[in-house]
Formats: C-alpha cells, structure tokens, sequence
C-alpha cells in the first residue's frame, strides 16, 4: 500500500510540476507568436499603402527566422552568412536582419527607414514570411513563389 501511495504521489508532482512549466511558458510561446503576427500585420499595412498584397506566414520562412535569430546571437555575426541554408526551394529568397530594436513597430519602422530592407518588404517577389527574435535579434525571412518540396536522396550500402 504505501508502495502504491509513493507512485502516486510521485506522479501527482510530475503533474503539477508539467502544469507549473506549461503555465509559465505559454506566456513566452504566446508573446513570441504575437511578435511575429505584429511584424507580419505591420509589413503588409506598408504593402497595402504602396498597392502591394499581403505576406502570409510560412511555416519554412517561420523556422529559418527563428534558426537564424538565434545564430545571430551566439555566433555574434552580425550578417546573412549562410541565411537561406533551410528555404532551398523557394524561387526567390530574401532576410532583413535588425538588433536592438524593444518592439515590433520599432524593428518594423527600422526597415522601413533602410532603402535594401524596404525593399525587400515591398517586393513584388515575395508572398511569403517568417519572423524571428532571439534576444534582441530580429530577422525577416522572405521566400516568393510556390514552396517546392525538397526531397533527399538517401543512399543505401551495398552488402
């Protein structure tokens, strides 16, 4: 019996403590979700106002985006070495990189104040984007044309 109560108060702690985690980091996930759909909304009100359609969120932009935040931060390579390594299939491709910027209406009116970031934004290329922030690292990650799935060859050994 009191084998059966440790069991069940040890799984009575992994549910509290999973309900505990979920709890504080859904905050965070949601406030990340939301940056990217302000970027997004904030890009495409400067599209509309130059005539332009909408971008829409892209899973594959999304995950390079997030990738590349990231790698800016730890590499401390302030560039676009290596930016589209993860959106191979796109006809065409394209990445803002911002740092410093608190806000996405901030990050946004950036661009828009830089002639090559704006014109990306407002290229006729694109309809696709995804949005990244890793401490204090912004990337914009653009693709246009219709996703190709890309498949890989795997080879096999020989017996």
């Amino acid at each position: 019996m009191k084998k059966i109560n440790k069991v069940w108060s040890a799984a009575r702690l992994v549910v509290v403590a999973a309900l505990l985690f979920v709890g504080l980091l859904a905050p965070v996930l949601a406030q990340a979700a939301s940056r990217a759909e302000q970027v997004l909304a904030l890009v495409n009100a400067e599209r509309r106002k130059a005539g332009l359609g909408p971008l829409a969120l892209s899973q594959r932009c999304q995950a390079q985006a997030d990738k590349r935040a990231k790698e800016i931060f730890q590499r401390g390579r302030f560039n676009h070495k290596g930016a589209f390594n993860g959106l191979r299939g796109y006809g065409w491709m394209g990445e803002n990189i911002a740092k410093g910027y608190r806000s996405p209406a901030a990050v946004v009116r950036g661009w828009m104040h830089s002639k090559g970031h704006r014109a990306n934004i407002l290229s006729r290329k694109y309809n696709h984007l995804g949005v990244g922030f890793y401490k204090g690292c912004w990337v914009q990650t653009f693709g246009g044309g219709r996703p190709k799935v890309v498949r890989r060859t795997v080879r096999r050994k020989r017996r």
